[in-house]
């Protein structure tokens, strides 16, 4: 019989109520003449009649031709995954109830397969607990793996090894020619593989990609396929991934090869800290001889964390390795010295002269620039500030700007201009503290046009980052976002992602000046510092931001349980900019809660510091907490002349917020009522609950639930921020 003999028969009968042919497990009938048929069935549209295929993979002909027409509808392997929301509710009409955390673990073990999650529940019934991997693993063999090809089963045990693979990555896994094939096939059969079309990856299903990987554990390939994944990602450029693989296979030479290669490469890329220790601890002594260079780069990275035992430990190795005989030809030992002398110049990080001497000492071993701190590394470790990374003795700020202007241009010229623009970017910053922003804004230029110039986005974040804060005290907001988005900007253009950490410290210290601490980063704001991208030195810089933030939101009893921790950290190299901040923050937070001797005590503290460089700014800055203290300590004579120059300052920085605030925040938060802005400027003058309601003719517990709106209105914690707030208290 024909197709349209069949046809003709179908469409004589008459179907007088809904009718649904249903057609179980039709991938099994594999025949490109039926599906014809059935697209043809489809098309006719013979009333009453619906057709439901159902199988486990389909290589329908005219798929997507007779969905676009409306035909078909497709109900993909998706279609059946289910979120937690509904695996809390099928679970619940089966008479389980799940907590958020049970429903979140079975979602990520079977990231909601509907079988899995009906045999972890049918063992949860009989036993009170989820069955072992093992049964839900002898499903998916019975179920999925078993009736694979030979071919796909060998594969996806190669594949399975990745988290998420390209078509270039299998041709290279695999290595025979029907690499494509088999994944059109693995795809179209819909065994647990699905492709991505926006990152054009394949990703195989947790939970079978976990019962592969149980196969592969005891089959003799999986170390060449660990090593034939690191030759991949190395030869891609993907240097931490290839070490992740090297290591897996325990393949330290290869791992060690990739740390050079990738600092050959000139790009800076992300380590992890836990990661990068067990690489160096576990390295046999026999590897690391053969990579001095490799040690080199290590020992720094080391450094940058604070593991200072392990990097000396690093530096024992290399010292070790330059002295062994016929390991090393002597030019080759003396630019490895000449590297060495780079590293160590940064044990002696923010002494300005014992660093230079170091430079000095490898610039008569290095022929050539180095190899070990190439153009665009990163020297600031992630400061936005180049005077925070150097200031570190009061009374001798001067003195700082001076010897880093003097001793910058060796390391430029040692480092192929690593650096470049730090001087002016530092005697900017001096001017900028001392209150003097016009000639901090055309050093401000000059050094952008360096940094520019020898393409150092580090040093040019740090020079945007002083524009920012200039065009702040004008009252310039418009520029302020524009700088912002620049410094975006320069790091997509660049690639330099490690310095985003660096941008989002600028963004969280001109949004604390301005009392917004929603738009302050969150990690920022809560003081959480776990990223591997921030590096030790930064640290005390952190703290600047995030005490502001502190303080901003009220939370004085955090900020000052933090105080300590804060100097301690601002006390090891020292950074002075940390010290002077913790103390005005201190002093600030004593104030809240009515402490005015230790008020007054912390802020004497901070000016002891400050002022013999006139290092104004921070008070300028947190002037709207400190400006009763300030002129307390002026009428005790304490610093009058300094304090009268701050207060001055502090006017026009204070006029230029509020001038911000005003033209570009107020739409940000609901306005407060008639009723609520009478209480709040009551009790910003200092009036209790009880006279705030015996004043407005209202009880007591009015005037509470009041306030609670009132702060939750200005996204503030206490009373005591409310005359920050209330313009005519």
């Amino acid at each position: 019989m024909s197709l349209r003999e069949a046809l003709h028969i179908l469409e004589n009968m008459q179907f007088p109520r809904k009718t649904v042919l249903v057609i179980d497990d039709y991938h099994l009938i594999s025949s490109p003449k039926v599906d014809k048929f059935i697209g043809l069935l489809a098309q006719t549209e013979i009333t009453n009649l619906h057709i439901v295929l159902a199988a486990r993979f389909t290589e329908f002909t005219n798929l997507e031709e007779l969905t676009l027409k409306g035909y078909l509808h497709y109900i993909t392997k998706k279609t059946f995954e289910l979120l937690p929301n509904e695996i809390m509710a099928y679970y619940r009409l089966c008479g389980i109830s799940l907590s958020a955390y049970d429903t979140d673990n079975l979602y990520s073990l079977t990231e909601g397969w509907i079988s899995a999650l009906y045999l972890l529940m049918l063992d949860f019934i009989a036993k009170g607990t989820y069955p072992a991997m093992d049964n839900i693993y002898s499903l998916l063999e019975r179920a999925v793996y078993r009736p694979l090809s030979d071919d796909i089963k060998e594969f996806l045990l190669t594949m399975c090894i990745f988290d998420g693979f390209t078509r270039q990555q299998a041709f290279h896994m695999w290595e025979k020619k029907n690499a494509d094939s088999l994944l059109t096939e693995i795809i179209n059969k819909n065994t647990f593989v699905e492709y991505d079309t926006r990152t054009k990856t394949y990703h195989i299903h947790g939970i079978f990609s976990g019962f592969l990987r149980d196969i592969l554990e005891s089959r003799n390939i999986k170390l060449a396929l660990l090593s034939k994944a690191g030759h991949w990602f190395l030869s891609t450029g993907n240097y931490r991934l290839a070490m992740h693989y090297f290591y897996l296979c325990g393949d330290f030479d290869k791992l060690y090869f990739a740390f050079e290669e990738e600092k050959a490469s000139g790009i800076n890329f992300e380590h992890k800290k836990d990661l990068l220790i067990r690489y160096f601890l576990e390295c046999p002594d026999d590897v690391k001889v053969k990579h001095p260079f490799a040690i080199l780069i290590i020992a720094f990275r080391l450094y940058s964390y604070n593991e200072i035992d392990l990097f000396r430990k690093a530096c024992q190795y290399f010292s070790h390795i330059i002295q062994m005989d016929g390991v090393l030809p002597d030019n080759h030992r003396s630019r490895l010295l000449g590297e060495y002398e780079l590293l160590m110049s940064f044990t002696a990080y923010n002494r300005i002269n014992e660093m230079a001497e170091h430079h000095r000492r490898a610039s008569t071993l290095l022929k050539e620039p180095s190899s070990f701190l190439y153009s665009n590394a990163i020297w600031t470790f992630g400061s936005p500030s180049v005077l925070y990374m150097f200031y570190r003795e009061t009374g001798k700020l001067a003195v700082h700007v001076r010897d880093l202007a003097e001793n910058m241009p060796l390391y430029n010229r040692l480092t192929s201009g690593n650096g470049a623009g730090a001087g002016d970017i530092m005697r900017a910053e001096w001017h900028f503290t001392q209150g003097d922003a016009e000639n901090a804004e055309i050093l401000v230029y000059q050094a952008m046009h360096e940094a520019r110039s020898h393409k150092q986005t580090a040093s040019l974040i740090c020079a945007l980052f002083l524009e920012a804060r200039i065009n702040l005290m004008k009252g310039n907001f418009p520029r302020v976002s524009a700088i912002l988005q620049n410094m975006r900007q320069e790091i997509t253009d660049t690639g330099e992602y490690l310095l985003i950490h660096a941008v989002e410290l600028v963004e969280g210290y001109i949004y604390s000046l301005l009392r917004q601490s929603d738009r302050i980063p969150k990690w920022l704001g809560e003081g959480d510092f776990s990223s591997d991208r921030l590096l030790f030195p930064v640290y005390a810089m952190l703290n600047i931001v995030h005490g502001r933030a502190l303080l901003i939101k009220g939370e004085t009893s955090k900020l000052l349980g933090s105080a300590q921790h804060f100097n301690a950290i601002a006390s090891v190299f020292p950074n002075l900019l940390g010290q002077i901040y913790s103390y005005i923050y201190l002093s600030a937070a004593n104030r809240q809660i009515l402490r005015q001797h230790e008020a007054l005590a912390a802020l004497k503290q901070a000016l002891d510091i400050a002022m013999p460089d006139r290092v104004y700014l921070p008070f300028v800055e947190n002037c709207d907490y400190l400006r009763p203290l300030l002129e307390d300590l002026y009428g005790l004579g304490c610093y009058r002349e300094e304090i009268a120059v701050v207060l001055a300052l502090s006017g026009s920085h204070q006029k230029a917020v509020d001038q911000i605030l005003s033209q570009h925040f107020t739409g940000n938060k609901p306005r407060l009522t008639e009723r609520e802005a009478e209480i709040a400027r009551l009790a910003a003058q200092g009036f209790s609950n009880r006279k705030i309601g015996e004043k407005l003719f209202i009880s007591e517990n009015t005037v509470k639930t009041q306030l609670k709106s009132i702060y939750y209105k200005l996204d503030i914690k206490s009373r005591a921020l409310l005359k920050h707030h209330i313009p005519d208290h």
